[in-house]
């Protein structure tokens, strides 16, 4: 029986074209639909935090200050804004608090960098000591007589 003669290589590469276009066709790029007002106002309410609640969204808050923002952004789909005008307009009313992810900047970006440069401090220390150790144990001691 003949063995194929095609490269591993080639059948890698082939491998890696059909599932990045089977990956491409199943998200539905080439077939996505304008949103509904109905539809971009879900996907902004999910994205808005309840002034009054707290760690919940406005879509699942059954608040009045949910309701008032909740009419906001219908308000504003309305008039034809954009989601970015919408959240500004939300943000100079009630600040930053109203977003459930706030951006990222100051203090917080502090404050994910600070514990992973410690993490990879402390990595970095244990393995040199590893290896330090690893050599001074490694090395005979020379007998003296």
């Amino acid at each position: 029986m003949a063995r194929s003669r095609v490269p591993a290589w080639a059948r890698w590469t082939v491998l890696a074209v059909v599932m990045t276009v089977a990956l491409v066709i199943g998200s539905g790029v080439f077939t996505s639909t304008p949103q509904t007002p109905a539809q971009r106002a879900a996907a902004l309410e999910s994205q808005l935090k309840c002034p009054a609640c707290q760690d919940l969204s406005v879509a699942q808050s059954s608040s009045a200050s949910s309701a008032a923002v909740r009419q906001e952004v219908k308000a504003g789909i309305a008039a034809g804004e954009t989601n970015d005008q919408i959240i500004a307009g939300l943000r100079a009313r009630y600040g930053n608090a109203v977003l459930l992810m706030p951006p990222a900047g100051g203090l917080t970006t502090l404050l994910w960098i600070v514990p992973a440069a410690l993490v990879i401090a402390i990595a970095t220390a244990v393995g040199v000591v590893a290896v330090r150790r690893r050599r001074s144990l490694a090395t005979p001691v020379p007998e003296t007589q």
